[in-house]
């Protein structure tokens, strides 16, 4: 299986107030992906804003990664059906974009010193504590286990609570070139936003 550590929890807490979270692999060739995830748990069930999210996180990168890509599909769940998300214009990282630089996020992150308490920054201070290091390119060979990574959540603007609320699907597909293909792998998430399911998650 696959992604990146800082594209994984980004991409979680951006869905945020989970109800229900569940991920599996997508990959047709998991036994030879460069990033194998052996387990993501994010706790408490329902993620409050503000407040605190818990990230337990198992994964191996299984040799150096120079560069890494991620193509994104994003979707909400309407009546059972996917309803692909674009990717937002004048952005190339929110909704479904493709060839997301994620060695460039790294790069920025640790550049930026205006912004030390957002969810980046935490991501980056959770697997320093995990690693001993800070996460950049080139990625080494190692297994990242990270328990309790603690991340403090601002409040959600009141807007984007009431129009987040539904089911969605997000499918993540590495790779070290913009051309690909996806040696890193590929994974799926679902998750339901703001209470219980009220469509199936299909897909």
């Amino acid at each position: 299986m696959m992604m990146t550590p800082l594209s994984i929890v980004s991409l979680t807490l951006a869905i945020g107030l989970t109800a229900a979270l569940r991920w599996s692999s997508c990959s047709n060739t998991k036994d030879t992906d460069v990033v194998q995830i052996y387990n993501i748990d994010i706790t408490p069930e329902a993620i409050p804003f503000p407040g605190e999210a818990h990230l337990h996180l198992n994964m191996t990168f299984t040799r150096n990664v120079t560069s890494a890509y991620v193509d994104v599909e994003f979707y909400k769940m309407i009546f059972g059906f996917p309803i692909k998300v674009p990717c937002l214009s004048g952005t190339s990282t929110i909704g479904s974009c493709n060839n997301v630089d994620a060695c460039h996020i790294f790069r920025s992150i640790m550049r930026d010193p205006n912004h030390q308490t957002d969810y980046g920054h935490q991501a980056e201070n959770v697997f320093l504590a995990a690693l001993g290091h800070y996460v950049q390119c080139p990625l080494a060979a190692e297994n990242m286990v990270v328990n309790d990574g603690v991340f403090h959540l601002d409040p959600m603007p009141a807007v984007l609570d009431l129009i987040s609320h539904g089911d969605y699907k997000a499918v993540l597909r590495g790779k070290e070139a913009v051309d690909g293909p996806f040696t890193l792998g590929c994974l799926e998430v679902f998750a339901t936003i703001g209470g219980a399911s009220s469509n199936p998650i299909v897909g």
